[in-house]
């Protein structure tokens, strides 16, 4: 490293006789840099060194080198250094917007981290009393991740102060700017100066002599590092692109006929900030260098953050939508004609544009902001606006009122856009040629040809590989200089702001494209007509771009400029058809190539020629593309470039074609018809290949054996056949082993015939094959490998190679797995690796293992269909509990009913209720399985809990002799006689019968999991102890009374929560015959009757379990991905408790029954013993099938 100031060397003496690399105690440039890597071969070893300094001198083979800390020369005290920044704007932001405004603006894609913004913004964007908004910061990353940045921003502070001071005039002009901001309320003294956490913000100033208002600015840098290495602006979000494309608004500009523009004053300023988020706005301040440095915050979105124009803009939205009732038109407006703080909008006639005005007035005084520079061309509106407020009254711009409308010239009075152009005269340079083009800010492309002429002379100063400030050759200054002296000549330009559309006219949009060597492009115009018939056409737009470097065809580059022409016509029709009917829309190439590829399918040309045409198809109706000459294409001159002088001269130009001014009966064009026996270019090529492969006359013979042993002996009366083997009565082993041979040699042939001609020709084989060393043993490709030195036979050293997919060795290895007893698939490949070397053989044998039916008998797999919805019966509210239940039976337990000696017990049963909704159980004792018994406990039910819906039961014959034994009830209640003599309403009230599945016990789980606590707690009570009936019945009910007491969702552990919701609630506050009943959940307790008061209870009690138990019900907690679906004819085992797999039965799936989501978990199927329902978790389909 090299000082930036002189050493004193004073202190230095003992170094001055030595012979230095370099000469250190100067400042200067580096010359050159040495790695690391080589730095310690150049150290020789000697060192010299002082006792008075820790300055050392190592010598190396370049001479001493000086390392250490050494003292500086002492600066002259009244040397002083001032800085004033100027600011023009940079070449590389002038070239940024240049190129912007140059391409055809795309629709926004909100990515991840814009969404995160927008969440963020929308949790925490708060309204204020007086209408104002606060939000926060977007962190995206904690904002714990700043390190230190107090003492960067006090150097940096320190630095301003000594420019300030320098200039007194700048110094009152900062610490006026500062005042404001103090006295506006947008800058604070922090309540604790000790306090350094956050984030410094530095500041420094920025004249711009150009501005009428605000010359002197205070400019934020929260891109500043922090000692973490991380800056405030790395931690915040940038947020979306919100402002309507700039191109757009000026389209939307021209529409109408009355037109105003104004400013949001102050935007940034007007929106506050969270009072958490203030101490990451801090920075430093003092007005006199004797005042104590102060820290100061921030209150208000500051302009220097990443996130402030996504802030501020998004709080301008917001505010549209919370006032788009009281103020439509001005809502709306915002969306589509607000660019950042600017405002640029048009209407139909000036009392539309005082009504916006008021309204737009309004909508922004209700968010706390103010609109202010107000311009207009119509004099009725201008009347309306205060005088403070008009833009005049601000600045005062020339004798035209021009107004810089977005960075283009508009002069209000006459209602035109111009060009005011300032000329530098500096040196010809890239640099300076570059600064002067991009200044040409023409949004709309009105000047698109002398632009392009401009980029064109740009291309040619990049291929020369020239640098910024060298001078170009002879013919490219000359060039420049005489564009440079044409360039006021467009000063002298106006093009009419309004395109002349007004109510009942027809409104109609033409565009052309053209192309040449230099460059391409698109321009539209506007046609309107008149109810009086009269015409009107206008310049809308125009886009252009320079040709490649890289030579395209001529076609080529005329299909570029129809692209980009669809797409420039394509944004003027979106934007426009949304504000005024578009009659129609034509666009124009004199390409008779390309038009032919626009009327075709994109599919049947090149790629380069697809691509595009698709994209133009999506752009522009196909129909809408005519034939024009290329002496009336306007957009010729945008293909070529202008000098300023030509272009001004060409009112091809500025007003189109001359047959646009007459009726389209006098038009000489017409639409493009393609010519069907034409040839063009770019043509795709079809290449049809026929191929036919020949198969080996064996082969159908391989696929027709079903087994390896018949297959050997086919092959061997086959070569018998063909005289190879010799006649015998008896196939004996040699036969098979040559059959063997033939085998294989017809496989490798059919799967390795390019591997078996490279080892004849000693060539190396393919990646397949290449690691097993391969060689032919007698036409036989074998595994060379590793192991010529092992004791093992010669086969098992060199295994024949074998294909995987192939049906010939899928019967070998079903043929070893039947020999070896249904081995698993490790012994069997190393069984058959003994012999045979199979490519991917793991995995093939584990296939072929799976898919082997006996095997698959011994561990059988079931469907797992996708774990249904709950029924309605289980998530709906009731009238009551128990309106719809589930049946199941639990026993047998023994019970005596006396307890007198050599009394004999007897078996008893528990019938247990469960409700679908609320899980509450009800328990019945019974003495038997009968039907009998079952309704009488039945019957006790009923008569306790009340009438019920319907029932859900398996399929046990006392349950199915009690369904019958009811419909014979009510076949009897329905009959006419029952009816004369007793009323209709018992009648009406059938209980509905389902049955689950038989050996579908999970189809009734709810009563399953009960029917297991029930036992839990049985057994934990009585053990082995055999109780009478009453006692029996005594525990049951208890135990049915501790069921219902459970909770039916989590305990809460806050004291406020009322009382956990059990089944019981549901039990003790309603009567056995429900009635209907009002919701009067919200009702004052006080106005109640008792009735009503009871009913208030339930219906809370109801409205709990809806809002805090259903949602625990929400989970699948298994078989939550499903199986193949079962399909008819497909076979299956059928699982059998308590049998051995072997012995399950087989069975074809006759039909599936799908549930209401179109998963079938029940089949119907077909044994030996007939016809059979079964849920499909109890059927394992055959791997075979």
């Amino acid at each position: 490293m090299l000082p930036s100031q002189p050493v004193d060397m004073s202190h230095l003496k003992y170094l001055e006789q030595l012979p230095l690399a370099d000469d250190f105690m100067k400042p200067d440039i580096v010359s050159g840099i040495l790695g690391a890597q080589i730095f310690p071969s150049l150290i020789l070893g000697d060192r010299v060194t002082s006792s008075t300094n820790n300055v050392v001198a190592l010598n190396t083979v370049l001479g001493y080198v000086v390392m250490g800390q050494a003292p500086l020369c002492s600066v002259d005290d009244s040397t002083s250094n001032t800085f004033c920044a100027f600011q023009d704007p940079p070449i590389d932001n002038l070239l940024k917007r240049f190129w912007e405004i140059e391409t055809v603006a795309a629709p926004a894609m909100l990515n991840d981290e814009d969404k995160k913004c927008e969440e963020l913004y929308s949790s925490s964007v708060h309204r204020n009393d007086d209408g104002s908004y606060t939000v926060s910061l977007p962190f995206k990353g904690s904002p714990d991740e700043l390190g230190d940045s107090y003492h960067s921003a006090r150097n940096r502070f320190f630095s301003l102060e000594r420019k300030l001071q320098s200039n007194p005039e700048l110094r009152s002009g900062y610490n006026k700017v500062i005042q404001e901001n103090i006295d506006e309320g947008y800058l604070s003294v922090a309540v604790d100066q000790s306090d350094r956490s956050g984030f410094f913000i530095p500041h420094h100033m920025v004249v711009r002599p150009d501005k009428a208002s605000s010359k002197l600015r205070c400019v934020f840098d929260a891109s500043m590092q922090s000692s973490s290495s991380k800056s405030l602006n790395d931690l915040l979000f940038t947020g979306p692109k919100l402002y309507t494309d700039l191109f757009v608004i000026l389209l939307n500009f021209r529409l109408f006929p009355v037109v105003m523009v104004a400013d949001i004053r102050k935007m940034f300023l007007q929106i506050k900030l969270n009072p958490d988020d203030w101490k990451y706005q801090k920075i430093l301040w003092r007005f006199h260098p004797d005042d104590q440095l102060l820290s100061h915050v921030l209150t208000t979105v500051t302009f220097g953050l990443r996130c402030s124009p996504f802030l501020a803009l998004r709080t301008v939205k917001q505010l549209a939508m919370d006032e788009a009732n009281n103020f439509p038109l001005a809502a709306s407006k915002v969306e589509t004609d607000l660019y950042m703080d600017d405002l640029a909008t048009s209407v139909f006639n000036a009392d539309e544009a005082c009504v916006l005005f008021e309204q737009m007035v309004g909508l922004f005084k209700a968010g706390g902001f103010t609109l202010t520079k107000w311009a207009t061309n119509s004099g009725e509106v201008l009347q309306e606006i205060p005088v403070a407020d008009r833009l005049s009254e601000i600045v005062q711009w020339d004798a035209d009122s021009s107004v810089k409308i977005l960075g283009l010239q508009w002069s209000a009075d006459r209602d035109i856009f111009y060009f005011k152009i300032n000329i530098d005269n500096k040196p010809c340079t890239k640099r300076n040629m570059l600064s002067l083009i991009s200044r040409l800010f023409d949004p709309l492309g009105l000047l698109a040809p002398v632009i392009l002429w401009a980029k064109q002379l740009i291309q040619q100063l990049w291929c020369l590989n020239l640098s910024w400030d060298e001078t170009p050759p002879p013919h490219i200054v000359e060039d420049w200089d005489a564009f440079q002296s044409q360039l006021p000549l467009l000063s002298d330009l106006s093009f009419p702001r309004h395109l002349f559309v007004v109510e009942n006219c027809t409104l109609q949009i033409f565009g052309f494209g053209d192309a040449s060597v230099k460059g391409f492009g698109g321009v539209v115009y506007s046609r309107v007509v008149f109810p009086n018939g009269d015409i009107k056409v206008n310049l809308i737009c125009a886009k252009s771009k320079v040709a490649p470097v890289k030579s395209q065809s001529i076609p080529r580059l005329e299909l570029c400029a129809a692209l980009l022409l669809a797409q420039l016509v394509q944004t003027v029709v979106d934007s426009y058809t949304l504000r005024f009917p578009i009659e129609k829309v034509l666009c124009f190439s004199d390409s008779t190539v390309v038009l032919s590829w626009i009327h075709a399918s994109p599919h049947v040309w090149e790629t380069f020629v697809a691509n595009r045409v698709s994209k133009i198809q999506e752009s522009v109706d196909i129909t809408a593309w005519w034939k024009i000459s290329g002496t009336d294409n306007p957009a010729d001159c945008l293909s070529r470039g202008l000098k300023p002088a030509e272009f001004c001269e060409n009112p091809l130009w500025f007003q189109g074609p001359s047959w646009l001014q007459e009726s389209e009966s006098q038009w000489p064009v017409c639409p493009f018809t393609p010519e069907d026996q034409a040839i063009v270019p770019e043509t795709k090529s079809v290449v049809l290949v026929q191929t036919e492969s020949v198969e080996h006359p064996l082969k159908t013979t391989f696929l027709n054996c079903s087994s390896w042993n018949k297959l050997l002996r086919v092959i061997v009366f086959v070569l018998r056949f063909l005289k190879k083997l010799p006649r015998n009565n008896d196939v004996v082993s040699s036969d098979l082993d040559k059959a063997e041979i033939e085998i294989i040699k017809i496989v490798q042939h059919e799967h390795f015939s390019d591997d078996i001609h490279k080892l004849k020709n000693n060539l190396p084989c393919s990646k397949t094959l290449i690691k097993l060393s391969p060689f032919l043993d007698d036409g036989v490709i074998r595994v060379g490998g590793r192991l010529r030195n092992s004791d093992l036979g010669y086969e098992q050293q060199h295994p024949v190679v074998l294909p995987a997919k192939e049906h010939v060795v899928k019967l070998i290895v079903e043929h070893y797995h039947r020999a070896n007893l249904h081995t698993g698939p490790h012994l069997l490949l190393s069984i058959l690796r003994r012999k045979f070397w199979i490519l991917g053989g793991r995995n093939f044998v584990r296939r072929i293992v799976q898919s082997c039916n006996l095997c698959f008998k011994l561990s059988p797999k079931s469907q797992t269909p996708f774990m249904s919805d709950l029924p309605k019966e289980r998530v709906l509210e009731s009238s009551k509990a128990f309106l719809n239940i589930a049946i199941d039976f639990m026993g047998p337990f023994l019970i005596t009913f006396s307890r007198r000696r050599g009394q004999r017990s007897q078996k008893a049963y528990i019938c247990i209720f469960v409700c679908l909704a609320t899980k509450a159980i009800h328990l019945e004792v019974a003495s038997d399985l009968s039907t009998p018994t079952f309704l009488d406990a039945f019957k006790r039910f009923l008569a306790r809990r009340g009438p019920c819906l319907s029932v859900l039961s398996d399929h046990g014959t006392n349950f199915v002799g009690a369904k019958n034994a009811l419909n014979e009830l009510y076949s009897l209640l329905d009959s006419q006689e029952y009816k004369q003599s007793f009323s209709d309403e018992l009648a009406n009230h059938r209980i509905t019968w389902h049955f689950t599945p038989p050996t579908g016990a999970h189809f009734n789980g709810i009563s399953e999991a009960n029917v297991k606590a029930v036992k839990a707690h049985l057994y934990k009570c009585i053990g082995n102890q055999i109780l009478s009936l009453e006692e029996l019945c005594t525990v049951s009910a208890q135990i049915e009374a501790l069921l219902n007491s459970r909770p039916l969702c989590l305990l809460s552990s806050d004291p406020s929560e009322p009382s956990v919701l059990t089944p019981a609630h549901f039990l003790t506050q309603i009567p056995l015959e429900s009635l209907p009943a009002s919701d009067v959940t919200n009702e004052n307790p006080n106005r109640l009757t008792r009735y009503k008061l009871l009913d208030q209870i339930v219906q809370t009690f109801w409205k709990r379990w809806s809002s805090e138990c259903l949602h625990d019900l929400q989970l699948r907690e298994k078989w939550n991905t499903s199986s193949s679906p079962l399909i008819p004819g497909q076979i299956v085992l059928i699982k059998q408790d308590n049998v051995p797999p072997l012995h399950w039965s087989l069975a074809r799936i006759v039909e599936t029954y799908p549930g209401k989501d179109g998963v079938a978990r029940v089949a119907l199927v077909k044994t030996q013993k007939g016809e059979l329902k079964r849920p499909v978790n109890k059927l394992c389909p055959l791997p075979t099938q």
